[in-house]
């Protein structure tokens, strides 16, 4: 039965090898010579190597999801962009030494600022030791204690050093001598107070978002700063100006790592290009390939966010004293350095990914020096009526223009590099390049598996059949026995029925017998029809009767 069943399996296989549409594999069968269908077969099976080879490297191609980015111009009215600036000096000098004996910060930052000079007296004749200082050795500049008074300012509780910062900060007027912006003049209504742990009070234009509807410096947003150095605290502002960061409106500004200086006794020029990136959030059912939540406006902010939140939680100090909520100092020494910077290495458990949508601002930026002198007695002019002289303000002053240079929106949307219509091309030419394979050979080798199958039921269903029929015979060659067996006591009996129970017996066991012969027979004809067919020949199967010429 095995062997039947071999046969019939190899059979099947012959038949679909000889009408395949696959390439090669019909030569494999039909050549005639040993050598012919070995030759053949190196050929298929290197060819559909190759086949799966090409494939998976086509698959790890489409897995990786390479982008291509398709730039397009748009004109649009943009949103004017948030412009957070603050004044590289922190607090104002003359309004701590005013307010030591009523505000609880004054004083304690006032003792900082009298220690600092005894430290730099001593420094500069020689009576103290530079290790007992707040600088660091070999290290002459004013960094340390300029680090030093910044984290002082956080000392107390948040929300008093929040509600005593605009007590010691230079006032708004002080501050922002003018303002305009398209022309109009602008007030404190267009700006947002906010406190920043480095740089104390700051300030945020607009306070609404505005669309910007002209270009050029008619329009631009204009600002006409006074930084007042005069009243700069000794030793912690080392160079004078703001310090300026141009970023998308309902965003942080990251001031330490995003701003840039702006330096007095110049004016200033901003220029602004839009952009803006669409990325792909999901890819075939993959998602979150980028972030949506909107709480970061780049991947870079989402790194810096993720090392701070490592920085402070391994070293118990913080890098950039944005989170002053947690009462860390920034890390200044040198364990803290080092610790900082071991943590940072740890950048492959943040889980940042670029925004799903992000605004750029391309800036051009040009400085020059302002004011000339034939603008020098109109400038005078202008202070004078706010009570002060130029001569006094000359170091102090700075202009700013920030404008657009063009209401043309830069978009770069992404799309996939290697899309399914050119994965499932790909395949479809390397199959028919190696092994001549197509769509329709699919059908062929489901035609192939239902054939297969089919062969199995029909085994099955037989063997069950020859199963039933079989004990069904035996049943009748039992009772047949059972009856000649009777049939014998009723003649030994003198009795008339004893014949006839004797000949229904030897009539169903005659019956049985021939019932399994005929089907031993029926699969004798199916092993000698594999045996031709694989031969090329036909053979008659031998016959069995075994109750030929006599009947009882």
């Amino acid at each position: 039965m095995t062997t039947t069943i071999y046969s019939e399996v190899r059979n099947l296989f012959r038949r679909f090898a000889e009408y395949t549409t696959f390439h090669g594999v019909n030569r494999i069968i039909s050549s005639k010579l040993l050598i012919g269908r070995l030759i053949w077969l190196c050929i298929v099976m290197t060819s559909f190597s190759m086949c799966i080879r090409q494939i998976y490297i086509l698959s790890v191609q489409f897995s990786s999801y390479k982008i291509n980015r398709k730039v397009s111009i748009s004109n649009t009215d943009p949103y004017f962009p948030s412009i957070s600036f603050c004044d590289l000096n922190p607090l104002s000098y003359r309004k701590i030494e005013a307010y030591k004996d009523d505000v609880q910060l004054a004083n304690h930052l006032m003792k900082i600022i009298e220690r600092n000079h005894n430290a730099v007296r001593g420094l500069k004749n020689g009576t103290v030791d530079i290790r007992n200082t707040s600088f660091h050795k070999d290290d002459l500049q004013s960094e340390a204690i300029e680090q030093e008074f910044r984290r002082e300012m956080n000392y107390f509780d948040i929300n008093i050093t929040k509600d005593e910062i605009p007590k010691l900060s230079s006032d708004f007027k002080e501050f922002i001598l003018s303002c305009r912006y398209e022309g109009e003049l602008c007030n404190a209504s267009f700006f947002v107070p906010f406190y920043d742990p480095y740089y104390g009070q700051c300030y945020r234009f607009p306070s609404q978002p505005l669309v910007a509807k002209h270009v050029g410096h008619l329009f631009a947003f204009q600002l006409f700063l006074n930084v007042n150095q005069s009243d700069y605290i000794p030793y912690v502002a080392d160079d004078p100006g703001i310090i300026l960061s141009i970023h998308e409106n309902g965003y942080r500004p990251y001031l330490q790592s995003n701003g840039f200086a702006v330096s007095p006794g110049f004016k200033t020029d901003i220029s602004l290009f839009q952009k803006r990136i669409e990325r792909k959030k999901v890819v075939f059912g993959s998602k979150d390939l980028c972030d949506d939540s909107g709480q970061y406006t780049n991947i870079q902010t989402c790194f810096k966010l993720c090392v701070e939140k490592i920085v402070e939680k391994s070293c118990n100090c913080s890098p950039t004293m944005s989170n002053v909520d947690l009462g860390l100092w920034i890390c200044d020494d040198v364990e803290e350095l080092q610790c900082m910077a071991n943590a940072e290495k740890g950048t492959e458990n943040c889980s940042c990914k670029d925004p799903c949508s992000e605004i750029q601002y391309g800036t051009f930026r040009s400085m020059t020096t302002w004011p000339g002198k034939s603008y020098v007695g109109v400038l005078d002019a202008i202070l004078k009526q706010r009570g002060v002289a130029y001569q006094d303000m000359r170091e102090s002053l700075l202009f700013i223009n920030i404008y657009f240079s063009s209401l043309q929106e830069e978009i770069i949307e992404e799309e996939l590099a290697y899309t399914v219509e050119n994965f499932w091309s790909d395949i479809g030419g390397s199959l028919g390049l190696w092994v001549g394979m197509s769509v329709i050979s699919l059908g062929e080798i489901l035609e192939l598996g239902i054939l297969i199958l089919r062969f199995i039921k029909k085994r099955s269903v037989r063997l069950i059949t020859t199963e039933v029929k079989r004990a069904a015979a035996e049943d009748k060659l039992n009772d047949g026995l059972n009856q000649i067996i009777k049939g014998f006591n009723d003649i030994n009996d003198e009795k008339q029925e004893g014949r006839t129970e004797f000949n229904d017996g030897l009539n169903k066991i005659i019956n049985s017998l021939n019932i399994l012969t005929a089907e031993q027979q029926s699969r004798d004809n199916d092993q000698n029809g594999n045996q031709s067919n694989s031969m090329g020949r036909n053979v008659q199967p031998e016959q069995y009767n075994v109750f030929a010429d006599h009947m009882i």
